[in-house]
């Protein structure tokens, strides 16, 4: 009969423990930059490794969900409403040629998945940006935009 090895025995404890995690699902929690975080996604470890947020304090305290937090990038100077959520590889950032000019978003704004906000405009408040979508323009209070520009395609 062939002996396992060591390091097998301690790889099928590890997964074992991973899909338990998994199976009951668990959240992790993390301290990043001294502030306690909860993921459900059972193989993040630290948010500084998949995100580029420099002031997540801030962030947090708007009450803002990342629904999947991967690839978000917050510029510094980006003004979140309360309540937002948003999903992963969203980039809300600034003019290329005006680098201080970020986005004001509203109250209980979500923003799907691979979309970029950029430049000095306002987001109103129960906005919902598709997924990929590019917005550069402003846009008014409870509506949905989607596309490449962003085009209001629902409204109320």
């Amino acid at each position: 009969m062939k002996q396992k090895s060591k390091f097998s025995k301690t790889f099928k404890e590890i997964t074992g423990k991973l899909f338990d995690l998994r199976k009951s699902n668990a959240h992790i929690v993390l301290k990043v930059f001294g502030i306690k975080m909860t993921f459900k996604w059972f193989l993040a470890n630290q948010l500084e490794d998949c995100c580029c947020i420099p002031d997540l304090e801030y962030v947090l305290s708007q009450g803002t969900k990342m629904v999947h937090p991967v690839g978000i990038v917050i510029h510094p100077g980006v003004r979140l409403g309360k309540n937002c959520s948003i999903y992963q590889n969203v980039t809300l950032g600034c003019d290329q040629k005006a680098p201080g000019n970020v986005p004001t978003l509203g109250d209980n704004v979500c923003v799907f998945a691979n979309a970029v906000v950029f430049g000095k405009i306002k987001i109103g408040n129960n906005v919902t940006i598709g997924a990929g979508s590019v917005v550069f323009r402003d846009i008014p209070d409870n509506v949905t935009v989607a596309g490449n520009p962003a085009r209001i395609i629902k409204e109320g």
